[in-house]
């Protein structure tokens, strides 16, 4: 039954489109903390009381994803495009710890345990099992998903503000080296605080929802003064704009630039207000940026460095030529120093990819996003619902993500909650037209 629940003045809260919709979402909520995304794994080789927690969750989670592909494969022979995603996405570390044992001859075994928390994204299957079965509803897994974007949000606030992340400086991933940011900084997830922030931005476009523009600059203010990160905040603001552009008309378009930047320039007065050097800091970090990619000398340490790194790569392919068709997996920081040099896959993108992967697990990977490239042009009905959009444009961001670091090929948590909308629509898209033709 569907009840909307308003504050004072009937300001409209939410709108519940279940019984136990608040139940409901609180599950989801704490299914998706511990077993549908990397939140909590990033934290587990830092944290002996989450590792300890994922250890014992992973068998769950295996044994419950065998019994769900033993009944839909070999019992009901019914699969549907979203499964067939996330068996193809668990073949990635698989081929993964192979390249690893062919180049550097690393336990295949060592390596498959290594990248257990990859395996975790079986658990979507479950979620949208639910979703199509009608157990819970897209709304309420978004919600959840929205409530995982603040939780990650405050958490990550407060361990920036309280904790010094020089502490964590030996759990490989969770913390990084850059002179120019201030010495060691956290690399955090940003699965979910993306998700958010395609959300809220489609939202104030599409809805013309002001509040909607006010969340996404709290989340674009903590990207660009807490984590620092240029690529993924570029990555972001590309498709984003773009969409813009496509999607309004001009006087729209207009309207909108000049409530982002009325906005955006309140935001920069308050940062001024409160330290002036924040503003040249990040004048200096896009500057350093687009240098870079025009090759130019940046001055910046962390930045001139990635050209190393490339060129540590191709000395590397020099010596052993054979490694550009199968790649050499994804080692360790210490394997890679051992055998490579001092190389960070993440931190030069592409090229990175295609040292990790080869050009056959590259194009493996690259296979994922002719889905949502084939739905776009399948979907005629949705085509402008705003979940519909949010799940293509998570897409495309996850896309330029690759480009410049990676991305979802090393964490597919950031594509997969994103193909989960788009499979959504492309069922609901074939129904409306069947039940269309059911009429006539």
């Amino acid at each position: 039954m569907s009840r909307t629940v308003t504050f004072p003045f009937n300001t409209i809260l939410y709108t519940r489109d279940q019984k136990m919709y608040e139940a409901k979402v609180v599950l989801l909520f704490i299914y998706s903390l511990v077993l549908n995304s990397n939140i909590l794994l990033q934290f587990q080789e830092s944290s002996g009381v989450i590792g300890a927690l994922m250890m014992l969750m992973f068998p769950f989670v295996m044994l419950l994803s065998g019994i769900y592909f033993f009944d839909i494969i070999l019992i009901k022979k019914r699969v549907n495009f979203f499964d067939i995603i996330i068996l193809y996405l668990l073949v990635v570390p698989v081929y993964n710890s192979f390249a690893l044992y062919y180049a550097f001859d690393y336990p295949i075994m060592k390596a498959l345990f290594n990248s257990f928390g990859k395996a975790f994204i079986v658990s979507n299957c479950l979620m949208y099992f639910l979703v199509r079965t009608n157990k819970i509803t897209l709304k309420q897994s978004f919600t959840a998903a929205l409530l995982l974007c603040w939780f990650s949000f405050l958490l990550y606030m407060y361990l920036q503000l309280t904790t010094n992340p020089a502490n964590y400086k030996d759990s490989e991933g969770l913390v990084g080296y850059n002179p120019s940011k201030g010495g060691y900084i956290y690399r955090f997830s940003s699965a979910y605080l993306v998700l958010g922030m395609v959300y809220y931005f489609v939202n104030f476009l599409l809805k013309d929802s002001i509040t909607s523009l006010l969340l996404w600059l709290v989340l674009i203010a903590y990207q660009l003064f807490f984590d620092k990160g240029r690529a993924e905040l570029i990555s972001m603001l590309i498709p984003l704009v773009l969409f813009m552009f496509i999607r309004l008309k001009w006087h729209q378009i207009i309207k909108k630039l000049f409530q982002i930047i009325i906005v955006v320039g309140i935001m920069f007065l308050i940062v001024y207000w409160i330290d002036p050097s924040l503003l040249v800091f990040v004048n200096d970090m896009f500057v350093v940026f687009f240098k870079f990619f025009l090759g130019q000398d940046t001055g910046e340490a962390s930045a001139d460095s990635r050209w190393l790194q490339m060129a540590e790569v191709y000395d590397y392919y020099l010596k052993h030529p054979n490694i550009i068709f199968f790649g050499v997996g994804v080692p360790k920081e210490e394997t890679m120093l051992l055998e490579v040099g001092k190389v960070s896959l993440n931190d030069i993108g592409i090229v990175g990819v295609l040292f990790s992967q080869g050009i056959i697990g590259t194009v493996y990977n690259l296979v994922v996003y002719l889905f949502p490239a084939y739905v776009f042009f399948k979907v005629k009905h949705y085509k402008y619902d705003l979940m519909f959009n949010v799940g293509l444009l998570g897409c495309v961001v996850t896309f330029i993500q690759m480009i410049f670091s990676g991305g979802a090929i090393y964490a597919p948590f950031g594509i997969v909650y994103f193909l989960m909308f788009i499979e959504y629509y492309r069922v609901k898209e074939k129904l409306y037209w069947k039940n269309l033709a059911l009429k006539k």
